[in-house]
């Protein structure tokens, strides 16, 4: 009866957001993230001994058929790429480029030459396996987002999805603006907190996911401080309920029963608990997403 109650509550709230799917929609969403702060903090650690989480469930291993997604998917990517002035032939990062389905839509839809970072050496292993499939020319490579591993000035756009609120935004928006070239453009797609969302909410998202998302005004702010002008942001709310109804609707009943299944031999009926309490905060009225750019000043 708890393991049925369990169930049917998971399938009235739906499954919300940034993590779990099938490989199935990757033609529709953005595939895995560069690994968060819980990643690199806890690296080492078994996933089965990682406090439970929407991230921490994908980052499990366990879960083939399970993705991180970001809102708007490859509708997005575009979106974010043409405000960012991405064109044929224009050297673009992606920083955090998981299994490489943005790096690869984008060199396809625009042309252009395209370079992937991400943390974890088996989405760049993904990524690199994808871009030879698909004949396509993109450079992936294994590197900290807070450590770029290039030169000062080298790419005409760089850009990073859903992953920036989960790392030292401060630190990543510098190294991004780093990399970028005089003129270039700097953009991510990221969750931002609506306005006199309390304290505790802010604190309780810390502590489950890792994740620290700034109001609209701080992220502009960061952009700024990291030597952009010209900041621009796009909210894309719309995106979160839209992407929630769609899960819903592809996975199907099966595939949460499954993944209820899995949370609770992993981290029982606590552990259940505190995703649906992440999942909640997700779904709420006091997230939205946005997309942020600024062009690098000329000197």
């Amino acid at each position: 009866m708890a393991v049925r109650n369990a169930i049917m509550n998971l399938l009235r709230v739906g499954w919300i957001a940034d993590f779990a799917i099938g490989r199935d929609l990757g033609d529709h969403f953005s595939l895995p993230r560069i690994r968060t702060k819980r990643q690199k903090s806890m690296s080492g650690i078994r996933p089965n001994q990682r406090p439970a989480s929407l991230e921490a469930l994908v980052e499990s291993g366990e879960l083939e058929t399970i993705q991180i997604l970001h809102p708007g998917g490859l509708e997005l990517t575009r979106e974010l790429a043409e405000l960012c002035r991405v064109s044929q032939g224009k050297s673009v990062l992606d920083v955090a480029s998981g299994t490489g389905e943005s790096a690869c839509y984008l060199a396809q839809s625009f042309a252009c030459r395209m370079t992937g970072v991400d943390h974890s050496a088996f989405m760049v292993g993904e990524a690199r396996r994808k871009a030879r499939d698909r004949r396509l020319d993109i450079r992936f490579e294994e590197a900290d987002a807070h450590n770029l591993p290039f030169q000062a000035d080298t790419f005409d756009v760089v850009l990073s999805e859903c992953t920036t609120c989960a790392l030292d935004k401060q630190k990543a928006l510098g190294e991004m603006a780093r990399v970028a070239r005089l003129g270039g453009w700097v953009g991510i797609s990221d969750l931002y907190w609506k306005e006199h969302v309390s304290t505790e909410i802010k604190q309780r998202l810390a502590e489950i996911e890792e994740e620290d998302p700034e109001e609209l005004a701080g992220w502009t702010g960061l952009f700024e401080a990291a030597g952009l002008e010209q900041v621009q942001a796009v909210d894309r709310s719309e995106f979160l309920a839209r992407m929630s109804k769609e899960i819903r609707c592809q996975l199907g009943v099966a595939g949460y029963v499954k993944t209820i299944a899995r949370i609770l031999r992993r981290w029982g009926f606590r552990g259940l608990a505190r995703v649906l309490e992440s999942q909640k905060i997700f779904g709420s009225e006091y997230l939205g997403y946005a997309i942020i750019v600024g062009q690098k000043r000329e000197a």
